[in-house]
């Protein structure tokens, strides 16, 4: 629909207007020169002015003032062709299936949302806040020369599903908020909602897992180091490598007897895994182990349902990264499965990166942080983990 017609006008191009015949302002005779020139002047001064739609729809009305001798039919033809791309331009996009028709519905657990699963997510006040006073607690312990930072990754569910839908849990912003503000002023907090929100329609959380992606990981990357002062390594920088073939967590929610491949849908939309590399010597401690080793910052042989795993080799007590770099900084993140894709990016921002899981390293953090003459340490956790008992017991455990 062009601008004119919904003021009452066909465009240009329409079955009820023609230029010269039908509908519309009929052009003034030839015979009266003088008219045509005072419309010559007023389109002059409207071009000059930059109303170049208004000085077209003048053209079109007072066609057969202008069509004079041989430039009658190209003065016509070019009128119209402007209306053309006026008229292309203006349509607004159509997309393949609008959200108001997709409806989403449950399996098992599971929302399943068009081609993409969600994990609902459920705030529990006392949680949140016991989570807030062992952060505080951490900090107080550490003391003033160590900067601790706190990032909480919210759910797929905060981007990926539209306002309709936002009932089925609680509101991750707002709980994000809640828990930030009972930090204090020692302990410098990360919201990363704004950044995920502004990237929502690009491939930062997983449709099968619960996670974010390695790209999702790295917009939160660079908040982080705003945040810290330190200099972000760009994408173009990196090569990358990818897994096919990802059905995560949320696939594996919706196994049965009744169905053994799961949910239809999400079996039918596997993810595929990209991550960065980054330089750097890594030793491992693996679950179940009981002493490092050196491995590649990236498992690249990681593979199907563990395919996440690729990012430096999943959930384990930790692993040390040693660089190059010569920034003075060191750090130590304290995460759950979320810093897996977040943290072989901050290797291009500290000398050091010690990357610790409290579920399952059983030494005393501070004491390390303290002895290994770290100067920060970035609490990175999803919202559905910070606001259970068990990571608060875990956050004490390491203290």
């Amino acid at each position: 629909m062009s601008k004119y017609y919904k003021y009452g006008y066909r465009s240009s191009y329409g079955k009820g207007y023609r230029i010269g015949s039908g509908g519309g302002y009929k052009g003034f005779g030839r015979k009266n020169n003088k008219p045509v020139l005072i419309i010559v002047i007023i389109l002059i001064l409207l071009l000059a002015a930059g109303g170049v739609i208004i000085a077209g729809a003048c053209l079109g009305w007072f066609g057969d003032a202008l069509r004079i001798g041989g430039e009658k039919k190209e003065a016509q033809s070019s009128v119209i062709v402007a209306a053309e791309s006026k008229e292309e331009s203006s349509k607004p996009q159509q997309s393949s299936k609008q959200e108001t028709e997709i409806e989403g519905k449950w399996e098992e657990n599971v929302f399943v949302y068009g081609t993409k699963g969600f994990e609902p997510f459920n705030a529990d006040d006392k949680s949140a806040k016991e989570y807030a006073e062992a952060l505080k607690a951490m900090k107080k312990d550490l003391g003033g020369k160590v900067k601790v930072y706190t990032m909480l990754a919210p759910s797929h569910s905060f981007t990926g599903l539209p306002e309709k839908y936002m009932n089925i849990g609680s509101d991750e912003k707002k709980s994000i908020e809640k828990t930030y503000s009972q930090l204090g002023k020692d302990i410098k907090s990360i919201n990363v909602c704004n950044t995920l929100e502004k990237h929502k329609n690009e491939y930062i959380y997983f449709g099968t897992d619960t996670n974010w992606t390695g790209l999702g990981a790295y917009y939160a990357y660079q908040d982080f180091c705003k945040a810290a002062g330190v200099k972000a390594v760009g994408l173009e920088g990196l090569s990358t490598g990818k897994i096919s073939g990802f059905r995560g967590s949320l696939h594996a929610a919706t196994v049965t007897e009744e169905k053994p491949n799961g949910s239809e849908i999400l079996d039918q939309n596997p993810d595929t895994v990209i991550y960065y590399k980054v330089d750097g010597y890594c030793r491992l401690l693996e679950s179940g182990e009981s002493e490092d080793r050196e491995v590649p910052m990236i498992a690249e042989f990681a593979s199907g349902s563990n395919a996440y795993s690729a990012f430096i080799w999943g959930n384990n007590p930790y692993m040390k990264i040693e660089t190059q770099l010569d920034t003075g900084r060191k750090l130590c993140i304290i995460k759950d499965s979320f810093g897996c894709a977040f943290a072989p990016f901050t290797a291009a921002s500290f000398d050091e990166v010690f990357i610790v899981d409290p579920a399952y390293y059983d030494g005393n953090i501070v004491d390390y942080i303290k002895e290994n003459n770290y100067t920060d340490v970035l609490v990175l956790n999803s919202t559905s983990t910070a606001n259970t008992a068990e990571r608060v017991g875990e956050l004490k455990t390491i203290l």
